[in-house]
């Protein structure tokens, strides 16, 4: 397989307004109809692009431009545990308590923070990612807005197409609006895989030093 050929498709698919026939692609690549059907079918399997059927016509659509960036509501938030339960065990990580505690702090900023804020990725009906973030103030001496993000997951099966980008863009072009000249999150040092996706994002490391503290318990 081409992988330019691939790359050609993808960005056919994402450029257009909306979804594109299998007959487009082959007259704008210059290939034969039964070509252009494989590489769609390879996409297919890869999980980077998708079709709905109108009648006998497949229209066909690049992941990240089919999902739905909506608010997120309360009643999501037994659906975001589970994208996040997902997240922990594709990593191979203990499913604790602090599930519970999750649910805790999302129900909370869904029910108390500005809702634009609070935002998911649905695709056919389904959430597959969310975002959850803030404005502070005056924080440690800074006079500026702040945006924070301080959740965000993809579920694994719709990783590496595009969606925490879409997500984050919607975020961003948000924050632009409420006048944040700056946002930021926390990333364990560890966990290389979060850090590559935030740097795809544009973030960089700061001179700020988080300090903590652990109480000891009763």
């Amino acid at each position: 397989m081409n992988n330019n050929i691939q790359e050609k498709i993808l960005k056919i698919l994402k450029s257009a307004p909306s979804s594109v026939q299998m007959e487009e692609l082959a007259d704008r690549l210059g290939l034969t109809r039964h070509t252009v059907a494989k590489y769609l079918e390879v996409l297919k399997a890869e999980g980077k692009i998708q079709y709905t059927k109108v009648g006998r016509t497949k229209l066909w659509k690049e992941i990240s431009t089919s999902a739905i960036i909506r608010i997120l509501k309360t009643e999501d938030i037994e659906d975001l545990v589970q994208i996040q339960e997902r997240i922990e065990r594709a990593r191979d990580t203990k499913i604790t308590k602090r599930m519970e505690y999750l649910k805790e702090s999302v129900t909370y900023q869904l029910e108390h923070s500005d809702p634009l804020m609070n935002l998911g990725a649905e695709i056919d009906g389904k959430l597959v990612a969310f975002v959850l973030a803030e404005v502070r103030f005056w924080e440690f001496g800074h006079e500026e807005k702040t945006g924070w993000i301080n959740w965000m997951g993809v579920d694994p099966e719709f990783q590496g197409k595009g969606i925490g980008r879409k997500l984050g863009a919607n975020l961003f072009e948000y924050f632009g609006r409420k006048k944040v000249s700056s946002v930021r999150t926390l990333v364990d040092w560890y966990d290389g895989q979060i850090l590559l996706f935030f740097k795809a994002l544009d973030f960089e490391m700061l001179d700020t030093i988080v300090l903590g503290k652990e109480l000891e318990k009763e």
